[in-house]
């Protein structure tokens, strides 16, 4: 990021590998002291001590009085959402349930976000309504064919036989909104797995899915289970609230550009050229033009060696508009100030509107794309918080 071509890049974010939970705090096993103690009041749920599919039927038999869920032996028995007394935004959740044959049932995160629960077994074509599937969105205006839409298929299908207990854990980020309550996020699956397997990684929806107890979006919400749509049954069912790891985020990013201006003002070109990613784009906004950063990185080189020396003295300074970003991405916006002196001469300051966007490798950030928008002025960098 070096003088008049420092500007700022858009983005569009791909995530790579699986990604970690941070910042999680004390889990609430849900079951511990009671079938329905954790959820508030509803019809037909129930906790029994035995449960068993019935072969080739959507039915279950149970026996006793225990801690495993059950909302019906039919399919007849239309169950209403089951809901947590607590209310949750970011949060991890795992359950152990099983279902009879044909059955579906679903979880709903904040009561508005729903991963499939079915009887998907041995279906080599699968979809969002699949077991694993971030179910669809659904809207009656639209046209009659593209009505459902915006659902997210499952990377595989990953369920089991109908009538064995499987697993699900879903890593859930709540969505973000600005201080006018404005969304800025969407809310996201960091990830899901069923029995192991992956099925979701970093899949946003941007607003509530198809027969969500709740519409619209909210901060926090209480998590669903559906229960009129087939049996259910579920033996564990773990929550726990997730801290927000943003400002941790913004911690590391914030060593990021200390090192560039650190490069910049020492003159190291070397540790510069490597906050680059070997295949980020350089984009000006003055030219309207975009090419390899290597070509950028060519014409700068002559002003760090100047510096090094000793000839000229340069410093580069930031101050952000918008911080977006996950574990793995970065969009960060804002003006960036140039100042540039040669011997026996006055300094000059520049000041560039930019966008970055930057990903994370082997544990670093770098720059997968930088945009030089325009220049701005000494006014609009003192409306920037510092």
């Amino acid at each position: 990021m070096k003088k008049r071509d420092l500007r700022f890049t858009s983005w569009i974010v791909g995530v790579i590998g699986l990604v970690p939970v941070v910042g999680a705090v004390e889990t609430r096993d849900l079951l511990k002291n009671g079938a329905l103690d954790g959820f508030r009041e509803v019809a037909l749920w129930r906790g029994v001590s035995e449960v068993s599919a019935v072969a080739e039927k959507c039915e279950f038999e149970v026996k006793g009085e225990g801690k495993i869920l059950v909302n019906s032996t039919t399919k007849s028995e239309q169950a209403p959402y089951l809901l947590t007394k607590e209310e949750f935004g970011d949060v991890k959740i795992e359950l152990e349930f099983m279902v009879p044959k044909g059955s579906n049932a679903g979880v709903y995160v904040m009561g508005r976000y729903e991963i499939q629960i079915l009887d998907s077994f041995g279906r080599a074509k699968f979809g969002s309504g699949d077991l694993g599937g971030l179910y669809q969105r659904w809207d009656p205006n639209r046209p009659k064919a593209r009505q459902g839409y915006e659902g997210t298929a499952p990377k595989v299908n990953a369920a089991k036989q109908p009538g064995e207990w499987q697993t699900m854990e879903i890593v859930f980020r709540a969505p973000r909104f600005d201080e006018t309550g404005k969304k800025f996020k969407s809310a996201t699956f960091e990830r899901v797995t069923v029995n192991g397997q992956l099925v979701q990684e970093n899949v946003a929806t941007t607003g509530h899915t198809q027969s969500a107890p709740f519409e619209g979006d909210a901060k926090v919400g209480p998590i669903a289970i559906q229960g009129d749509h087939g049996p259910i049954a579920i033996r564990s069912y773990k929550v726990t609230p997730l801290e927000d790891g943003e400002p941790a985020r913004l911690a590391e990013l914030d060593v990021y550009w200390k090192e560039v201006s650190r490069a910049v003002n020492q003159g190291d070109f070397q540790a510069y050229k490597t906050t680059f990613h070997e295949k980020a784009i350089f984009v000006t906004g003055a030219k309207r033009a975009s090419y390899p950063i290597g070509q950028a990185l060519n014409r700068w080189k002559t002003e760090f060696d100047d510096t090094k020396v000793g000839d000229i003295e340069a410093s580069v300074d930031f101050r952000f508009a918008h911080r977006y970003g996950d574990t793995q991405t970065a969009h960060e916006s804002g003006i960036f100030l140039y100042t540039q002196k040669k011997k026996d001469a006055e300094p000059i300051s520049e000041y560039y509107a930019f966008e970055i966007l930057l990903v994370k490798e082997e544990g670093k950030w770098l720059t997968m794309m930088e945009y030089q928008i325009k220049p701005m002025t000494k006014e609009d960098w003192g409306k920037l918080a510092p």
